[in-house]
């Protein structure tokens, strides 16, 4: 937790001229999983434009949990320049925890349910909590939390760092909601964010 000073607006905050301290939570980069047309596919639906659509909606939330947030994307690299710019963003930028959203496929279509990655202890703490909130929205998956050590977004990163994989593409009650729930599973993982 920091405390930052933040110069306000007499004109629209009816105060007098000057400064006061809020408390800003963490600072959290949000990594858009993959470049573009470099991820899952399934029912019409591609990763990389779902997760573009979902990181503001989970930035607006956090943001209002007064954590300081950057969307980090970078569409137009290969899948491996937007991984190695993701891990220079997220290192140089002094960052306390990286959320990296991702989507699953799978070639049977009744794969289904959402679940969380990580590496260290650290991540895992955060993987529990986000697990406990989007898990039940998106269900099917056995494991809710995985620890995996050889994911480049996990393991090169300095920070905790937790990959949130939202359903399947593939399956086509996934597909439904990440087409019209998307802010119900940003709700879902800042929950757990503000709960770990």
């Amino acid at each position: 937790m920091r405390w930052r000073v933040k110069q306000n607006n007499p004109r629209s905050a009816g105060l007098q001229s000057g400064l006061f301290l809020y408390k800003s939570q963490m600072k959290i980069a949000i990594d858009i999983g993959h470049a573009r047309a470099t991820g899952a596919t399934g029912n019409g639906l591609q990763e990389h434009e779902v997760c573009t659509r979902l990181a503001p909606l989970l930035a607006q939330r956090l943001q209002e949990l007064r954590h300081e947030v950057a969307v980090l994307d970078f569409p137009g690299r290969t899948n491996t320049g937007d991984l190695v710019e993701t891990v220079r963003a997220i290192n140089a930028g002094g960052y306390e925890l990286s959320i990296s959203l991702h989507c699953d496929s799978s070639q049977k279509s009744s794969a289904r349910g959402a679940h969380v990655i990580c590496k260290t202890a650290a991540g895992k703490r955060f993987a529990n909590a986000v697990a406990s909130h989007l898990c039940p929205l998106m269900p099917g998956r056995a494991n809710h939390v995985i620890m995996r050590d050889d994911l480049y977004v996990l393991y090169a990163t300095r920070c905790p760092a937790i990959l949130v994989e939202c359903g399947f593409l593939t399956n086509s009650r996934d597909a439904d909601m990440l087409r019209h729930e998307l802010p119900r599973i940003a709700a879902a993982i800042a929950a757990g964010i503000a709960a770990a």
